[in-house]
């Protein structure tokens, strides 16, 4: 059974990628991000007797219990309007209230009541965040071994003197150019390599007949005259009326395999997806291995792209150019051997 998305259909299916719910979902994971780092500041501050005590006497203005109470109240709202999205969190969004709820009319002081330091403990267990070796009453904090860094958000630089278009193309070396500067490809793992050598199999297939040209990895596509991309799939065709500029070396088609680092999943849907949209590029897709989802986005007005359809099965006989059909269950039964 297909589960096919068409672009303007009046049953689309709850979970379609559109430019307005990409919006939504940003926000709510940008509030859960915030949501969580609260919870994980104020909880780990209140579960260890020392840490407090050592935070009263290096802070100039101590934490009040009113001021906490409110930063668990938005942390609390945030994950109760999110509970689709992250599974279960019922026994989270209890262990939040229960220790906002105690806080309101502490009055914020070393040592924090028994109560208050057991409420802030249940949070960090309903993170599935267990007593630290030493125990909670000697504990004083992550040591600097101990602090784990957060995901970046943006590549790596590679370099730090400028690149032009042009000397990137001629460049013999790793990496991509952003705005001028060289950056640091995406990562990915076997399991997204083995997905786009399919589909690269797959599309040459389709396309040589056509007197198109299909490329991989390592083929660099100047997406304007300061930056260039290294997608996973690049299809050229002949006589191809989607490239907006009138420009030959314009794609038909570019395929990205999401990765699920952070730095990647960033360029994928925003970096690049607006790079492709100027450049002309009429169909941009997005598959993600890991979550078995398969997008495909059609070039809109203003250079925007537009959900054409998104499907996570079945045999696609629309995806885009005339012709063209993907059959999904080929796909995840051929890259079952990767540990799908």
């Amino acid at each position: 059974m297909t589960d096919e998305l068409k672009r303007n259909a009046p049953d689309r299916a709850a979970g379609s990628v559109t430019p307005s719910s990409l919006g939504a979902a940003e926000d709510q994971a940008r509030a859960l991000a915030l949501g969580l780092s609260a919870a994980l500041n104020v909880a780990g501050l209140l579960a260890a007797p020392r840490l407090l005590a050592k935070a009263m006497r290096t802070q100039e203005e101590a934490p009040t219990g009113e001021a906490l109470s409110a930063v668990l109240e938005n942390a609390t709202t945030a994950f109760r309007s999110s509970g689709d999205a992250t599974g279960d969190a019922t026994g989270l969004v209890a262990s939040l209230s229960e220790l906002r709820d105690r806080l309101s009319t502490w009055e914020g002081r070393s040592p924090a009541p028994g109560p208050i330091v057991e409420a802030a403990r249940g949070v960090l267990r309903a993170l599935d965040i267990g007593e630290p070796e030493e125990g909670w009453d000697r504990w004083e904090g992550p040591t600097e071994e101990q602090t784990v860094p957060p995901a970046r958000q943006m590549p790596r630089i590679l370099r730090v003197e400028r690149m032009t278009i042009e000397a990137w193309l001629a460049f013999d070396s790793p990496g991509e150019l952003c705005e001028g500067v060289l950056v640091e490809e995406k990562t990915s793992t076997a399991l997204e390599d083995a997905v786009a050598a399919w589909f690269l199999t797959v599309l040459r297939a389709w396309a040589l007949p056509r007197g198109g040209v299909v490329c991989g990895r390592g083929h660099k596509l100047a997406v304007s005259a300061v930056s260039g991309r290294k997608p996973d799939v690049c299809v050229y065709m002949p006589n191809d009326p989607s490239a907006e500029t009138g420009a030959p070396s314009t794609p038909t088609l570019v395929l990205e395999v999401v990765s699920a680092n952070p730095a990647d999943q960033r360029r994928a849907r925003l970096t690049t997806s607006r790079e492709y949209g100027a450049l002309g590029v009429r169909w941009y897709w997005l598959i993600d291995a890991l979550n078995r989802t398969f997008e495909v986005f059609e070039l809109g007005s203003g250079g925007r792209y537009i959900v054409f359809l998104a499907a996570i099965d079945g045999t696609m006989s629309q995806v885009g150019p005339e012709g063209l059909a993907i059959d999904l269950d080929a796909l995840w039964a051929a890259v079952a051997p990767m540990g799908l």
